[in-house]
């Protein structure tokens, strides 16, 4: 019969108290600075997105004043008598001619994102107007899609075309 060998020292499998805490503070480090990152990404890209869905909102109010006669743009918070900062635009066809768009002749509705704001630094009138021709009445000027870390800026010349090009977030005060 053989010897039955000594049990080896048996080691303990698992994490220590300080192996968990250190991985604990890792993890948080590392989830600090992803947060931030993350949140400044998600700044950028509403800036983006409105950005895009103004300069399409534009687009299609030109081809509507084409295709079915003049068309406003106006500021949705404040209405077609003055153009602040806002946060809400209205697209439609003034059908009763008095410089106003009613309830009934809004066609389009844009409300841009969480703490994206707009503001209209242009030559002259309180709402953007796209005559039959898809041409603005020398309406030339730039909307300023803008929050806290970036800005983006719509240029509209005389004609009535848009072109998106980047701005600093201090242009839009």
């Amino acid at each position: 019969m053989k010897p039955i060998p000594a049990p080896k020292a048996s080691r303990q499998k698992g994490f220590t108290l300080i192996d968990l805490m250190l991985m604990t503070l890792l993890l948080a480090m590392l989830s600090a600075i992803a947060s931030h990152t993350w949140s400044s990404v998600i700044s950028r890209y509403r800036v983006t997105t409105a950005t895009s869905n103004i300069h399409a909102l534009l687009r299609s109010a030109r081809a509507n004043a084409i295709s079915e006669g003049s068309q406003m743009i106006c500021d949705g918070d404040h209405g077609c008598s003055r153009f602040e900062i806002t946060r809400t635009l209205w697209a439609g066809h003034d059908q009763n001619g008095d410089g106003k768009l009613s309830r009934s002749e809004i066609s389009e509705h844009y409300s841009l994102p969480e703490g994206v704001t707009l503001t209209w630094k242009r030559f002259r009138g309180n709402a953007l107007i796209f005559g039959n021709r898809g041409i603005t009445h020398f309406q030339n000027g730039s909307l300023y899609i803008c929050n806290k870390i970036t800005a983006r800026r719509i240029v509209m010349n005389w004609i009535g075309r848009p072109r998106v090009e980047t701005a600093d977030p201090e242009d839009c005060r």
